[in-house]
């Protein structure tokens, strides 16, 4: 049977990093059994489902270049089908109509014993038209083991199962059943999810064996923050849309994503054909993948090395929200020497932008050092005045002649230099950055420069 995976988001918000992996996952499982990779909107919750969400998840999935096969299915547009099965289920004794109140069920919630329900076996004491909503009859003895491909075998006791609703007093179907009939409409082969879903894949059991469904299952474990806490969107989690408008690149984040808890020997870079090529889900770990920022800025920063300064310009002029408002010359001059250490592309833009800007605020530390300069600023103007070839070895070659002179560290001259320049304390070469700043406007600062 041919491999079908799916990737099946809430449209409640942006995607994010958990969400990511989860979708990469199931592309790369199908590529790489030359499979299907499908996309389901799960939209029945009408009260925090949107449009826009839905078109946000679209647009990250794009921009990560995660393709998915075939029509996206909407959830919403299957909710008779799902309806259907539950009616099935009622009419085969697998399922029973319910009539407890609000109050009654709030008193259970603190109890820790499996819910049954008082109705399960009263279906004909049941008023005629009484509200009601359907439960899954689960057993009540006996246990239930899952073969997971990440989890290895895992068991769960039917007494710890609850008797869970699967369509609602208004006749909406729940998640847990329209999930699963879903995922058996849609031939999936292999679900492959979050670990906080192996609940209710035990809990989904009876309708998969009613379904006669027997899909694989891969729980793979969440994300945790540098905290080792969960991550999750509602704890401020940036959206993968916000990375691409910082300006990291989509094979830093699909390579970053990849790797949390999954490897191929002691490799750590991808290209995306490797990935394709090596992935393999028996090869992801089970233990919860840590995020780690810094991880993410170094990737980033190695595949904007291996861009050339074209393809870099090209990736900003399309993306809307990486803009480039100096000269554009100015820029590409620029672009070799500050890309080697640039964490991200809107990085790139702010560094060259400032330096091309030139007007600077200095804290109080930096005045300090400023002022401390001024004993030495005609001789530096005029060493670099006499430079007939103008080249950063050449202006190497007078700074260190001013240092060697005046019996100075080379932090002493080149640190403020590098402020009245850049203003910055660090960065690139500062003679090379002189060098293409040029004589003109390179004295120009040091003349003018206002503390």
């Amino acid at each position: 049977m041919a491999t079908v995976t799916r990737f099946a988001p809430s449209p409640s918000g942006s995607l994010h990093l958990g969400g990511a992996r989860t979708a990469l996952f199931n592309y790369l499982h199908a590529k790489t059994n030359n499979g299907s990779f499908k996309l389901r909107i799960e939209d029945t919750d009408s009260l925090r489902s949107t449009e826009k969400s839905s078109n946000l998840i679209l647009e990250g999935l794009s921009w990560l270049n995660l393709k998915f096969d075939s029509n996206i299915v909407h959830q919403s547009k299957n909710i008779n089908e799902h309806v259907a099965v539950a009616r099935s289920l009622l009419s085969n004794g697998l399922a029973y109509k319910c009539i407890h109140d609000k109050e009654f069920l709030n008193k259970h919630k603190n109890s820790n014993t499996k819910f049954v329900s008082e109705w399960r076996d009263k279906q004909d004491k049941i008023p005629n038209n009484t509200p009601f909503c359907v439960r899954i009859k689960a057993p009540i003895s006996g246990s239930y083991v899952l073969n997971d491909k990440i989890q290895g075998e895992v068991k769960v006791n039917f007494n710890e199962i609850d008797d869970y609703i699967i369509l609602r007093e208004d006749g909406t179907p729940t998640f847990l059943l329209s999930s699963a009939v879903d995922d058996y409409n849609m031939k999936v082969t292999d679900i492959i999810r979050g670990d906080d879903h192996l609940t209710n894949s035990f809990r989904q059991k009876l309708i998969f064996d009613f379904l006669n469904y027997k899909p694989n299952f891969c729980h793979i474990s969440l994300l945790h923050n540098e905290n080792n806490q969960k991550m999750s969107k509602r704890d401020g989690t940036p959206s993968i849309l916000s990375y691409r408008d910082n300006g990291y690149l989509p094979e830093a984040i699909i390579n970053y994503l990849v790797r949390l808890g999954w490897s191929h020997g002691d490799q750590e870079i991808f290209s995306i054909e490797e990935i394709e090529k090596f992935f393999s889900i028996d090869k992801v770990g089970k233990s919860p993948a840590k995020f780690d920022a810094k991880k993410l800025d170094y990737l980033n920063n190695y595949f904007i090395k291996k861009k050339n300064n074209e393809e870099i310009i090209n990736y900003i002029k399309n993306n809307q929200n990486l803009k480039i408002n100096i000269d554009n010359d100015f820029f590409s001059d620029y672009l070799s020497l500050y890309k080697d250490r640039a964490k991200s592309i809107s990085e790139l833009i702010e560094s060259i932008t400032k330096i091309y800007d030139g007007n600077f605020n200095y804290s109080d530390e930096e005045i300090v050092i400023l002022k401390e300069f001024e004993k030495f600023k005609n001789l530096i103007i005029s060493k670099l005045s006499d430079i007939i070839d103008w080249n950063s070895d050449n202006v190497e070659k007078v700074i260190n002649e001013v240092i060697v002179k005046e019996e100075l560290s080379f932090k002493k001259i080149a640190q403020p230099l590098r402020l009245i320049i850049t203003g910055c304390t660090f960065g690139p070469s500062i003679f090379k950055i002189i060098e293409i700043l040029g004589n003109k406007e390179t004295l120009k600062r040091i003349k003018n420069i206002n503390i």
